[in-house]
Parts: C-alpha cells; sequence; structure tokens
C-alpha cells in the first residue's frame, strides 16, 4: 500500500470518527430532548390529571330530586257529566312541564327518540358514547373544524338538563360524563329515558313545552298516550334545534326532520316498511293548546286561591308561596265542578234576555248590568258551578279578573230575612203562625221608619210566613227590634257564614231588611244550604283534594260543619220559603218539575237585586247589578229580586234538574199541623170562621211544642148600627142593630190603623150617636122601663169569646197547607155592608 492510498484510508477513518462523533452528539441531543419533552408531556399530563381529578372531585352528586322535581305545571280536573274526570285548566309557571309516567308514553315515541338522538342507548352503560365521540370529532374536522355532529348520549342530555348549566366549557363536560357513568349506575333504563323524555324542551315560537305531554297537548291537542307513530316522529325531530324544527316554527323543515327520525326507526328495526310509508304519507292535523288561558275561569281562579290558602295553612309558607308551588309544584287539583252545570251557567250568562238592559252611569256612559251565579250540593258543600260576571270586551281573554260571585260582596237585600230574622225568630221559640203587626213604626234611637216595597202600604196583622212570603219590611224590622234583638240576629247572620261586621251588628235596616253589609252569592249559597239540610251548615269547598305528579296525596279538603237551625225549625222556615215561590215576589223561580224554596232580595235603591233558592238537590244563589251603586231603574220602575234574577234562576235550574227525579224536601219528626187563626197565631174560636172577610182559618205546621194552646182574643163579636157602622147604643133603633165579627189588634194606635188595610176590620171606637126616640104626644105614658134617663156612657156591646171553651169551628187538623190568603178586596167604604146591605139595596 502507497503512502497516498494509507494517507487516505487514516482521512477516511478520522472523518468517520468525526461524523460518528457529530451523529452521537446529535443523538445525545435528541435523547435528551425526548427525555425532556417526556418529562415534560408526564408533567403535563399530571397536571391535566390532577385539574381533571379536581374537577370529578367536585363534580356534585346525583340528585333525584332535580331529575323528578323539575318546575312542573299543575293540572286541574274536574268530572264530566258521566262522573269521568277531565283536566281542565293546566297551571305553569316559566317551564311549561307535565310529568308522565313512562308507562304512558308510547311505545314508538320512546323508540324514535333513541333512535334520532342515541342508538346505542340500551346497550351502553358508561352513560357516554366512544365510539360515537370519536365519530362527532372526525366528522367535525372533515367539516373543517365546525361543530356539525353532537356526541351527547340521553343521560347526558339529562344531567345537563337537569343538574348541570348549559355553559360550554370542559369543567362542565367532564362532570357530564362523570355524572352519566353515574346516573347508569343507579338507574335503570327506563327510569333515566323517562325522565328524559319529561324534562327535555320541545317548545318552539310562542310555544312553551317541556316534556313529551306539553308537547303532546302544544301541537297535537292531545293526550301524549294518543300520539300515533306519525305524531310521534314529528315530536322527536324537535329536539335537535326547537327554534328551527318546531312545526309552528317551519313546517317544511319539521316534515324533513320527521322523515328522518322515520326512516332512523326503519334501519334500526322499530317499524316496518309499511309502518314506514304510512306514517310517511301521513297529513297532520296540529291543533294548538292554549297554555296561557283556560276555560271556566271564575271557578278555576277560585280553586287556585282556595289551594293556595289551604298549602299556606298546611306548609306553614306565604300566600306568595304557595301560588307558585301551584305554578312549578306539579300538583294534581281535583275540584268540585261539575262539567255540565258549569257549562249550563255559562250558556245562561250568554244570553241578554235573562239580563236588564245596558245602563247609563251618572256620566253618561254605558254600563253592562252584571251578574254572578253559584251553585252548589248543599248536602257535602261541594260547590258545581260559579259565574263571576258577563263577559266584556275587558275580560276577555283574561285568567285573572274581579269575580262577582266571590269577591267583595253586595247588599243582600230581602234575601238575607230568612237568615237574620225568621231563622232566628223560629230559634227563639217563635212559629211561622206568631203575628206581627204591619203598621207604621219609628225608632227613636236609631231615627228610622222602615218602609215597605209598595211604600205607604201595610198590610195589618200577618203571620210570619206571609210577612215572608210578600217580603213586607215593617214586620221583617219590628221581629229583629222588638221580638229577637239585634244581637240575636247578627249572631245567626255570622253562623249562617255572613261577615257580619260591628257597623252591620248595631243597624236594624242592615241586620232585618238586608240595607248595608257585603254579601257573596257564595256565601247566600252557603247559608241558604243550611236551612235545606236540615239547619246543618257546611263550609263550601271548590276541591277535595290535591296530590304530586306521582299521585301522594298532599291535601285532603273536607268540609266542616256546625248546626244553626233545628230540622224541625229548618223544615218550617223551608215550608215558608216555598211559599214565597208558589204565592209571593219569587214565583218567577218556579220549577215544573220540582219543588223550590227561595227568596228573592231588592236594594232599596235598585242597585243590587238577589233571588237565591234551594230544591232537594241543589243550591243556587243569583245577584245582578254593576257593582257600582247605579240604579237599575228603567221608565220610572226599578229591576228586582224576583225579575230577571228569579228568571235566570229558573233558566240555569231547570236545565239541571230536567233529568233529575222529583222528590220532595225531607219532613223530620217532631212536625205537627194545627188548625190557627191567621189573625192571632192562636187556635181559632167560632169568630174566625165568621170574619167579614171570610174564614180566618188555616192549618199551620209546628216544632212539636211549639203549637198554640190559647185561643183567639183577636176576633171579637160588637154590636153596631147597621146603617154607620157603629157600636150600637140603647137607642140604636132595633131594626138597625146587628152583631158582627170584627179584629181588636193589640196596641195599635188610631194612626195606625187608618193606614193599615185591615183598618176597615177593625172593631169601632165610636158609638152611635143616633137620638133619642121623640117625646110622644100629651097624655101618653110611657112604659116604665123608659123612663129613666139615658146612661152617660154607652153600654159596652163588645163580647169576647170564652177563653176555655173549645169552639166548635169544624177546622182541619189535616197536613195540607193552605196558601197564605189576602182577602182584603173589600171596596166599600162600609166593611158591614158585605153583609148587611143598605135597605134600600137588592137582597
Amino acid at each position: 500500500m502507497d503512502k497516498n492510498s494509507d494517507l487516505n484510508l487514516k482521512r477516511s477513518r478520522r472523518k468517520k470518527n468525526s461524523e460518528k462523533k457529530k451523529k452521537s452528539s446529535i443523538k445525545l441531543f435528541f435523547k435528551w430532548v425526548g427525555i425532556a419533552f417526556l418529562i415534560l408531556f408526564f408533567a403535563a399530563v399530571g397536571a391535566i390529571g390532577g385539574k381533571v381529578l379536581a374537577i370529578i372531585k367536585n363534580t356534585p352528586p346525583i340528585s333525584q330530586e332535580a331529575l323528578t322535581s323539575q318546575a312542573q305545571s299543575s293540572v286541574v280536573y274536574a268530572k264530566d257529566e258521566n262522573g269521568n274526570w277531565q283536566r281542565v285548566a293546566i297551571l305553569h309557571g316559566a317551564d311549561n312541564r307535565l310529568w308522565v309516567p313512562i308507562e304512558k308514553i308510547p311505545k314508538n315515541l320512546q323508540n324514535a327518540f333513541v333512535a334520532i338522538e342515541d342508538q346505542r342507548f340500551y346497550k351502553n352503560k358508561l352513560g357516554i358514547d366512544p365510539k360515537r365521540i370519536i365519530g362527532a370529532l372526525i366528522a367535525d374536522i372533515m367539516a373543517g373544524g365546525k361543530p356539525v355532529e353532537g356526541a351527547s348520549t340521553i343521560t347526558q342530555q339529562l344531567v345537563k338538563n337537569t343538574m348541570l348549566s348549559s355553559e360550554k366549557t370542559i369543567t362542565r363536560k367532564i362532570q357530564e360524563m362523570v355524572l352519566a357513568w353515574r346516573l347508569e349506575q343507579i338507574y335503570s333504563k327506563q327510569q333515566i329515558l323517562e325522565a328524559y323524555l319529561n324534562t327535555i324542551y320541545l317548545g318552539g315560537p310562542n310555544v312553551n313545552a317541556y316534556g313529551v305531554q306539553a308537547a303532546s297537548l302544544a301541537y297535537f291537542g292531545k293526550d301524549v298516550s294518543q300520539l300515533d307513530l306519525a305524531e310521534c316522529a314529528m315530536i322527536a325531530g324537535i329536539t335537535k334545534n326547537p327554534s328551527r324544527y318546531s312545526p309552528y316554527a317551519d313546517l317544511e323543515a319539521a316534515t324533513e326532520r320527521q322523515h328522518l327520525v322515520l326512516k332512523k326507526m326503519l334501519e334500526q328495526g322499530y317499524i316496518t316498511k309499511e309502518e314506514y310509508e304510512k306514517a310517511i304519507s301521513e297529513k297532520l292535523v296540529f291543533k294548538k293548546t292554549n297554555f296561557t288561558t283556560y276555560e271556566h275561569k271564575y271557578f278555576i281562579d277560585q280553586v287556585i286561591n282556595d289551594v293556595a290558602d289551604a298549602l299556606s295553612q298546611h306548609l306553614n309558607i306565604s300566600h306568595d308561596e304557595a301560588i307558585k308551588k301551584i305554578y312549578n309544584g306539579g300538583l294534581r287539583i281535583y275540584s268540585t265542578m261539575d262539567l255540565q252545570i258549569q257549562k249550563t251557567m255559562e250558556e245562561a250568562f250568554k244570553n241578554p234576555k235573562l239580563f236588564p238592559p245596558d245602563i247609563k252611569d251618572r256620566s253618561g256612559n254605558t254600563r253592562i248590568v252584571q251578574g254572578a251565579m253559584v251553585v252548589m250540593d248543599w248536602k257535602t258543600g261541594e260547590v258545581k258551578g260559579i259565574v263571576g260576571g258577563r263577559e266584556t270586551e275587558e275580560t276577555k281573554g283574561k285568567t285573572r279578573i274581579f269575580n262577582y260571585a266571590t269577591q267583595g260582596g253586595r247588599p243582600a237585600g230581602s234575601s238575607i230575612k230568612p237568615l237574620t230574622v225568621y231563622g232566628p225568630a223560629l230559634e227563639k221559640g217563635y212559629t211561622a203562625a206568631t203575628v206581627v203587626d204591619d203598621v207604621p213604626v219609628f225608632y227613636k234611637q236609631w231615627n228610622w221608619e222602615p218602609h215597605n216595597y209598595e211604600s205607604g202600604k201595610y198590610r195589618g196583622l200577618m203571620t210570619f210566613r206571609e210577612a215572608l212570603t210578600y217580603s213586607e219590611n215593617v214586620p221583617a224590622a219590628r221581629i229583629v227590634v222588638e221580638m229577637i234583638g239585634l244581637h240575636t240576629a247578627a249572631e245567626y247572620g255570622k253562623k249562617f257564614g255572613l261577615t257580619v261586621t260591628k257597623d252591620v251588628a248595631s243597624s236594624p235596616a242592615a241586620l232585618a231588611l238586608g240595607a248595608g253589609g257585603a254579601v257573596t252569592p257564595l256565601q247566600e249559597a252557603a247559608a241558604y244550604g243550611a236551612i235545606a239540610n236540615g239547619g246543618v251548615y257546611t263550609t263550601p269547598i271548590t276541591f277535595t283534594k290535591v296530590t304530586d305528579s306521582k299521585g301522594k296525596v298532599i291535601l285532603e279538603n273536607k268540609p266542616s260543619q256546625h248546626m244553626v237551625l233545628t230540622p224541625q225549625n229548618a223544615y218550617i222556615l223551608t215550608s215558608m220559603m216555598q211559599d214565597v215561590v208558589k204565592y209571593g215576589t219569587g214565583t218567577n223561580a218556579r220549577l215544573p218539575n220540582m219543588p223550590v224554596a227561595g227568596k228573592t232580595g231588592t236594594n232599596e235603591s235598585y242597585n243590587d237585586a238577589w233571588f237565591t233558592g234551594f230544591t232537594p238537590y241543589y243550591v243556587g244563589s243569583v245577584w245582578m247589578g254593576t257593582g257600582e251603586n247605579i240604579p237599575m231603574i228603567y221608565g220610572g220602575r226599578g229591576v228586582v229580586g224576583g225579575s230577571y234574577p228569579a228568571m235566570l234562576w229558573r233558566t240555569v235550574m231547570a236545565e239541571i234538574h230536567k233529568s233529575l227525579p222529583y222528590k220532595d224536601f225531607e219532613r223530620p219528626p217532631g212536625i205537627i199541623s194545627v188548625t190557627v187563626c191567621k189573625d192571632s197565631g192562636e187556635l181559632p174560636t167560632d169568630l174566625c170562621h165568621q170574619d167579614l172577610r171570610g174564614d180566618r182559618t188555616y192549618t199551620e205546621i209546628f216544632a212539636e211544642g211549639t203549637q198554640p194552646t190559647t185561643y183567639c182574643t183577636v176576633h171579637v163579636l160588637a154590636k153596631i148600627n147597621s146603617q154607620n157602622g157603629k157600636l150600637a147604643t140603647e137607642f140604636t133603633p132595633p131594626d138597625l142593630v146587628k152583631e158582627a165579627v170584627f179584629i181588636d189588634p193589640p196596641g195599635r194606635t188610631p194612626e195606625q190603623n187608618a193606614v193599615a188595610l185591615d183598618g176597615k176590620y177593625v172593631v169601632p171606637k165610636d158609638y152611635d150617636d143616633t137620638p133619642p126616640p121623640a117625646q110622644p104626644p100629651s097624655g101618653e105614658v110611657l112604659p116604665p122601663e123608659n123612663t129613666q134617663n139615658p146612661p152617660s156612657q154607652p153600654p159596652n156591646e163588645i163580647q169576647q169569646p170564652p177563653g176555655n171553651t173549645p169552639p166548635n169551628n169544624g177546622g182541619n187538623n189535616g197536613t195540607t197547607q193552605n196558601p197564605p190568603q189576602n182577602n182584603n178586596n173589600n171596596t166599600s167604604s162600609n166593611p158591614l155592608e158585605k153583609i148587611f146591605p143598605p135597605k134600600n139595596s137588592k137582597p
């Protein structure tokens, strides 16, 4: 080997060694860089892992309450004519959500959501779907980094909707995955799916719907259990983007989405090809349920108020908190409303012929005459119907409006008389036959002179039965002031459920005539219901129970009761009130197939008019007025309770009772019938049959032990001059002296007698002033008995019947009652002409 070759070899070796050293340095560099990277990587992983562990550690625990106690709408139910519960109102706050168990959700709807939202839902037990996450990541990368496909499972969506916020952060996403995994370990797939389908948002423009039940009502107006396949697919398709895929937002886009859902269901084997084709071709009919209002608003508003009061007391929370619970607590409220009765009442209120015409107020503005009515089952206290006003332009579409049936109250007029006058009087021992004198009276203590409806007309002696039948005011005033007292009247008003203020309790006009105070139709219906119910007052109720969405009872509403009248007095008062409808001021309320007891009421200024009455089945109260003290006067005549209110009452009640079997009011034991004199209320004598007006006896019913035991002293026999009607004296020509029967009202003054309609039948106070016969011609001798001077005072020719001898009156002691009679039809100025015609008249 030559020198050059050796040199080249050495150079080559040095170069290789140099290259070796260089490569070794580079390798070493990368080695250390790699080590450093690994150190940094694991440090980062450690840091991230620590952060992830911290996030996991801070993940909130699974909350069953959060899953199932989302803000839920409450539902009000009422019974239809067949006795079946029907939903009549949905009450919701910010979220309209109605929870339904999975058993009531159609299988097609369940499968539709699974097919479009999470096809591996039943197979995957992790709560997350790794395969779907990778697929979504690839799809997003291929779309240029834009999120085009979601990766959340149904379980993740449930967690996000119920337990976490919607913020898009790594922390929330990690916690969502953790909670989804935990959820899958605790609950079954059916439980998870039930919670998901009841919480997911399915609304859209102007649609507030959370969960499939609210969505079913919002889009198809039907219960979720009634949805068909095509409808199920439409609702499931909304989930991806409610603002776009709601059929109310974009029907075309919603239909495309529906078809996609059906295609997925077909591909995954949930439906057959035939079912798919049928659903694709089905033309959907949308029927929107209005969740912002409801029908039967007056009744339902009262139910809401009553439930809030009960919840407030039961849970010791404020009224406002109770209202929030009603609108967000998923309650099921079972009302006492009878849908058929309620609809009958509402239809009647739409008939303008049953109301007075519109009227001008003091400013000349036209005002509608308002009205209100309550119908109640007096046996149970359950209110069956409430109408609190007539609809006007101002009230259309509103739910919370003034309810004249239950709010405020108006003066009751004479409809208060059974409650504060005649009912208490019977309890105090007076009877339907007790007589009160209808003549002018003045009470100095109150500077008050009561007047009858027909001003200036006074009937004179009247039984309680007659006074109530014809609604005379003076007798009612005298009963309260002179017989039972204001305190008793006020106390019974309270027992009957009326609001009796201090001012009312001290006012005879308010207690006797209803000329003050405030009464609602609901209060008056309940009060009259106590009379129908044998004297037992039952608190009116508008709901029977409240449950949560799962059916657990929260409230049971049972009415309270207390005794106001004895059964016997309640029955007697009912009988008296039947006469009001048969013969008196309430004849417009008669029913063709059912007995009716009731009472009219009219405000003195015609601002208010009432009729309240009851049958053996129901009690109803009607009020009419403007509510603002505007007199209902037309052509000089005012509206009275026996006119429009009684006609409206009859219209409603005739429809309610048309299919009910006839029955009478139940007669309790301890009721007896006795014939009495209607001018004294006592047992009759022969004179009671010989009254100038005819027989004055009738058969009355009494609580056993209260019947009269003494005989009439009001009817008297007197000798009079048949020509001038004055008491006969010894100078009255014998051929003019006649005996006649009169009445002698105790305590009546001449002034009172002068205006009383029975005043012409009162025994005369003046003696005959016929001059003595002329002296005989000279030479004639007077009979010995006439030689004495005439007495300075004529002898008393008035004879009282013996009080201890039963008369032979032939009275009827049976049970048939005669209607109250008013035989004041003698127009002659001399009442005796009815029996003793003048000599120059024809016989």
